[in-house]
């Protein structure tokens, strides 16, 4: 009978305790990243899989956060810069001479999971805005504009764990942006130089992308 006061104290101190581990379990996860990438638009009638996506080819950087939620969720956010690159690939000779620089501002939620010990996959959908700077030749002069447009994409992807809270990961995302159909051909230029608003008329898209990142969990 002595030892029942002992049992007691021990089972209570367990009762309490047990709350406090899930309660730190539960506790959401921050990170920060680096990422590198390339997208492309759709070259119309080019069914080769290694050039029918490399219509004005942009090259970039970026960096970003993310915040996990309840269960598998988790929210990001990024900053992208990127730029057109002079990629020559089958039909580029065909591509509109467009130099093009952009910052992309995106969010996204999304939802991941353990597939293999050390390696995650998630897939993401996500919306932002384009910051483009955009010009064109037109005879011996350019033509420039700056244009804020929307887009959206839906993304997916895996990383693997190399240090205890590090990641090395790779993701592919496909994108509604907006593209330009510039023909000079269907220009008068015997007078007057066209205003930006007449060479530039942007249309939604369809891009693809692939990127590469590291991340650490702060």
């Amino acid at each position: 009978m002595r030892r029942f006061p002992l049992l007691l104290l021990l089972g209570t101190t367990s009762a309490y305790a047990e709350p406090s581990i899930t309660a730190t379990a539960s506790q959401p996860t921050y990170d920060l990243g680096l990422r590198v990438g390339g997208y492309g638009f759709r070259r119309e009638g080019d069914n080769n899989r290694q050039t029918a996506w490399t219509e004005c080819r942009m090259d970039g950087v970026g960096v970003f956060g993310s915040r996990s939620l309840t269960g598998p969720l988790f929210v990001e956010a990024g900053l992208d810069l990127y730029s057109s690159t002079d990629f020559n690939a089958k039909g580029a000779e065909n591509d509109l001479p467009i130099a093009r620089t952009s910052g992309l501002v995106s969010a996204a939620i999304g939802a991941r999971t353990t597939i293999m010990p050390r390696v995650r996959a998630f897939v993401q959908l996500g919306a932002g805005i384009e910051l483009t700077r955009v010009s064109v030749p037109y005879g011996d002069q350019t033509v420039r504009d700056d244009l804020v447009m929307p887009e959206g994409f839906f993304g997916a992807g895996f990383d693997i764990r190399v240090f205890k809270r590090s990641y090395l990961g790779a993701q592919f995302r496909a994108h509604v942006m907006g593209n330009f159909d510039y023909d000079p051909a269907k220009l008068d230029t015997t007078w007057t130089m066209p205003t930006a608003d007449e060479v530039f008329d942007p249309s939604p898209d369809a891009a693809a992308q692939g990127q590469f990142y590291f991340k650490h969990e702060l």
